[in-house]
């Protein structure tokens, strides 16, 4: 454990096959030098322990007594150490917050529709969001519509930042779990308003680098591009492919993704939302992504690049260096990230920890999707590592 000033972090982890085993196994090396529940607990579990989720949050409960139980399940979970990207394991984050307000709240789907479109109705399903340092956001990419979630932050809490990630267990529906304290669901989400003494530095790194020219999108339907510039879509992304260097063309093999402008003309590599390209329909001459483009939107095409995704976090992470002891973190990657990307386990955590000093309490999970602010707005992303860095707030503290 770390302490820093009386707000206090602790990470704990099992690989117990068992999951009523690993929970108890990772609550008691939690609370083995603690004599207080803590005020939030964030478990992290891997698709092993979904069918037994029920079981997993009543032995939370009763063997830890947070005031705050929040759970999410994911293909692999991150503890302070390790990205155990196979075999079971639950990853338990407890944090002691004097002074920090922790207000959770559901993102049922059968409740949260008006909230989505009504500033009185989102404040009423969201207590403590008005003046939160940081929300944490949790869903299932099936049933949760988070870009419509995201929308409705942008319209009624403007500034206020969302950092989280989808669940990633399983490929369909039913096929995760959610636990937000006595509530445990296959579907829909949750959310935790963190406000007071706490100050929050959020990084959301990139994990592809861009190829090509900026391409216009002339003519497009939902998720379907038709032209680029009054030429087939596919067309022209031939045409592209064809002039890339040599080295470039190698990258293709990771595959190719289509960047949208997060903000403004996206001049940098950092201003992209990396989204996957889905098929492309030869007869027609069309692509289709899996999210929606306006026309005459500015879009770029991307590839995977262990060296853009490691340099990029590395410079990021970097002003880390400079700032007083952090007391936990939370570690969002893109389930594309990890071994496959790096040829080496560990990357990204080992990079956040050699930022901080090392020895700070991590934990987080491999996402079907990863949420995180670009500028003053919150985004979904894909292929990136979105990173709350969590200290204590103190009187110098002018954010």
């Amino acid at each position: 454990m770390t302490a820093t000033a009386s707000m206090r972090w602790a990470e704990a982890h099992s690989h117990a096959e068992d999951s009523i085993e690993a929970a108890s196994e990772a609550a008691a090396r939690l609370l083995a030098s603690e004599t207080t529940p803590p005020d939030l607990l964030i478990a992290f579990f891997s698709p092993h322990h979904v069918a037994a989720a029920e079981n997993v949050a009543a032995t939370l409960r009763e063997r830890v007594g947070p005031g705050c139980l929040a759970g999410v399940s994911a293909v692999a979970v991150i503890t302070s150490r390790h990205e155990v990207e196979s075999g079971p394991a639950i990853a338990l984050l407890g944090a002691w917050l004097p002074g920090v307000a922790v207000k959770p709240f559901l993102l049922a789907p059968s409740a949260w529709g008006s909230a989505m479109t009504d500033a009185t109705e989102f404040a009423r399903h969201t207590p403590g969001v008005e003046k939160a340092e940081l929300v944490l956001l949790l869903g299932d990419p099936f049933t949760l519509d988070v870009e419509r979630v995201l929308a409705a932050f942008a319209s009624y809490a403007p500034g206020i930042r969302v950092v989280g990630g989808m669940a990633s267990a399983g490929p369909r529906p039913s096929a995760n779990a959610l636990i937000l304290n006595d509530w445990v669901s296959r579907d829909g989400g949750l959310g935790i308003a963190l406000s007071g003494a706490l100050r929050v530095d959020v990084v959301v790194s990139q994990g592809c680098r861009p190829i090509g020219p900026p391409l216009m999108v002339t003519r497009a339907e939902e998720h379907v591009i038709h032209e680029f510039e009054g030429q087939p879509a596919l067309e022209r992304i031939e045409q592209v492919l064809r002039e890339l260097p040599e080295r470039e063309r190698e990258m293709l093999k990771q595959g190719l993704y289509v960047g949208r402008p997060a903000r403004g003309e996206a001049s940098g590599r950092g201003d992209w939302l990396i989204r996957n390209l889905l098929g492309a329909d030869r007869d027609h001459g069309v692509i289709a992504i899996n999210d929606r483009v306006p026309e005459r939107e500015r879009i770029r095409l991307h590839v995977r690049d262990a060296n853009t995704a490691r340099e990029d976090l590395e410079l990021l992470l970097a002003p880390q260096e400079f700032d007083g002891r952090a007391a936990g973190a939370l570690l969002f990657s893109c389930n594309g990230r990890g071994k496959g990307l790096f040829g080496v386990p560990d990357r990204d955590v080992t990079t956040l920890q050699r930022s901080l000093g090392s020895d700070v309490p991590i934990a987080g999970m491999f996402c079907a999707g990863e949420i995180g602010p670009v500028g003053d707005r919150n985004f979904l992303h894909g292929h990136t590592a979105s990173i709350a860095i969590v200290r204590p707030r103190t009187a110098g503290d002018t954010r």
